[in-house]
């Protein structure tokens, strides 16, 4: 039986945009990568769709960490 995403959706969003929150300290941006969040898992079908989004959800707070620290790298050079 597929992932009802649209359930998932309603009953994560508002804790998986304070997770990342906790994360990037940026309301905005958490909002963005909580939306991003969802594009990545929607053609996917896992187990335990909630422990899934915010799997991917820390994923991409950490890449956006890297990139942050790229971008202060470069501006410092």
């Amino acid at each position: 039986m597929p992932t009802d995403w649209a359930a998932v959706y309603r009953a994560t969003f508002p804790a998986l945009v304070r997770f990342l929150y906790r994360k990037v300290w940026e309301a905005d941006r958490a909002e963005d990568l909580a939306q991003e969040v969802f594009v990545r898992v929607l053609d996917q079908d896992p187990e335990n769709p909630r422990a899934f989004v915010f799997t991917v959800a820390a994923n991409l707070a950490r890449d956006e960490a890297r990139t942050a620290i790229r971008r202060r790298r470069h501006l410092e050079l």
